[in-house]
């Protein structure tokens, strides 16, 4: 059977990650949990510096401006949050995996890291929140659940007066709990599994999403879309197929 091997990479303490696999185990998928993705790689002490140092260099410290890796003086004061470059952390991350597992490459399996890191991409002219950032290894990023798909249209019009008027937008947030994503969220579980399947489902088939609006390999653009759709874990007939087929390669 094909193996899909997972990781976690500064994980939320909501996260079940026997549920995550007990879900893709339920589609045939045969799957084994590595444990924390650093601590699989078994970095010396020197490695760990140098990918410390990486990792540095690819935080975002402006949002309208793509991060140069090469650049030796980024500035002093970072992005109000701690968001980095997607596919640079990707990178960095493929280049120690294969520096410490070079045979990994070649075998037959396919590897995702579940991370607590916020990752973006940049795209017309600024960075945006992903949750997926699929290749190798692919990233299911639990912030980006919280930070990338838009919440309610409501949500921001109130902002918008409650930051004129100084007012504290915990506030807000209370106000709308239960109706997007947060951060410790005990829901993140149940919807992690469902993202795992669609950068599974790209390597294999270059399809990335599904046109099914009920399906959870659906691209949902919003937080009530993600509770609604990846939430429920539902596979439309046809990326069920798709997602047992995968299960049976060897």
């Amino acid at each position: 059977m094909f193996p899909l091997f997972l990781y976690s990479d500064n994980p939320p303490p909501t996260l079940v990650m026997e549920e995550v696999v007990g879900f893709l185990a339920d589609l045939g998928l045969l799957v084994e949990f590595r444990g924390d993705f650093l601590n699989y790689l078994s970095l010396a002490a020197g490695e760990m510096a140098e990918l410390e140092s990486s990792l540095s260099r690819v935080r975002v410290f402006n949002i309208e401006t793509p991060v140069d890796f090469f650049e030796t003086h980024p500035p002093s004061e970072p992005f109000e949050k701690e968001l980095y470059d997607g596919f640079w952390i990707q990178r960095i991350f493929s280049r120690f995996f294969l520096r410490k597992h070079p045979g990994e490459l070649v075998e037959n399996g396919f590897h995702a890291v579940i991370t607590g890191r916020l990752l973006g991409t940049y795209g017309s002219r600024r960075y945006h929140a992903r949750v997926i950032i699929s290749g190798f290894p692919s990233f299911i990023s639990t912030a980006g659940l919280v930070e990338g798909p838009a919440r309610p249209r409501e949500y921001y019009f109130l902002k918008a007066e409650f930051v004129r008027s100084g007012k504290d937008l915990s506030e807000l947030d209370e106000g709308f709990r239960g109706k997007f994503v947060d951060y410790e969220d005990e829901r993140i579980t149940k919807i992690t599994g469902s993202y795992v399947l669609q950068p599974l489902l790209h390597h294999f088939s270059g399809k990335e999403f599904c046109e099914d609006s009920k399906c959870a390999l659906f691209n949902s653009h919003w937080q009530k879309e993600v509770l609604d759709i990846q939430y429920s874990g539902f596979l439309c007939p046809e990326c069920e197929r798709e997602i047992r087929k995968i299960a049976k390669r060897r």
